[in-house]
């Protein structure tokens, strides 16, 4: 569904990244883990095209979209999520959601435009997918850290992607709120979403992933199933430590 292939990127005098290659297929969680600093964002950054590389190429669906803008891509059916949370706090979760509903929409977005009741409907739906029905007329402002990053999730899940990037979605929240937001990614994951996760959390990573891919120094280390990647020597002396 999206693939990296020889994927650079440098700012002045540093490179960042070097030579980074990875697909992620059809009902697939791909999770990425790594040191601070050892580009996971800066690889999210380029599949969803917020920055654009200095080399390699980025592909969607078999179709090169290296130059293509991040508008584009979500046209095409890529969604994404960003460390930080960006909602709009003056509105109420529901009113988040109906702006995102509405932009994906067929029509020229207008955010005066009238909502109709079909957009009710999907709004309510995609609040109950993320375990938070009834909880539409709360400002967004004064929902929890872990039903924020929630409301996001409805937010991305709004224009029906068929790949999903998603970065650091559990920064932050509580044990109990990371539980429920695995619990709903595996679910988007098995309804047949292509997921790219960068995730620091390894039981949530080690528990959801099918594959694992490893970045130190802007490098692709090892990339593989879970276990086979937790026992790599190399992997251990980078970042975990000890074996898992």
């Amino acid at each position: 569904m999206i693939s990296a292939t020889g994927v650079g990127w440098k700012v002045g005098g540093a490179q960042i990244l070097h030579d980074v290659s990875l697909t992620v297929g059809t009902g697939e969680l791909l999770g990425i883990i790594g040191p601070n600093g050892a580009g996971k964002s800066s690889l999210v950054n380029i599949l969803s095209g917020v920055t654009r590389p200095s080399s390699g190429r980025i592909t969607v669906q078999d179709r090169d979209v290296t130059r293509s803008s991040a508008t584009a891509r979500a046209r095409m059916g890529l969604a994404r999520s960003f460390q930080t949370s960006a909602l709009f706090d003056g509105l109420t979760a529901g009113e988040n959601v109906r702006l995102a509903v509405q932009a994906a929409g067929p029509a020229p977005f207008s955010p005066f435009r009238a909502a109709g009741p079909a957009s009710g409907r999907r709004v309510d739906d995609l609040l109950a997918r993320v375990r938070m029905p009834g909880r539409g007329a709360t400002l967004a402002r004064d929902l929890s850290h872990g039903d924020r990053r929630k409301l996001e999730l409805a937010m991305a899940l709004a224009s029906s992607p068929s790949t999903l990037l998603l970065d650091e979605p559990m920064a932050g929240v509580s044990a109990e709120d990371v539980d429920g937001l695995t619990e709903i990614i595996g679910e988007v994951r098995d309804s047949g979403v292509a997921v790219a996760m960068v995730e620091h959390h390894m039981h949530v990573v080690l528990g959801l992933a099918d594959r694992v891919a490893v970045l130190h120094h802007g490098e692709l280390l090892a990339v593989g199933a879970p276990a086979e990647v937790t026992s790599d020597e190399r992997v251990q002396q980078a970042y975990l430590g000890e074996a898992l």
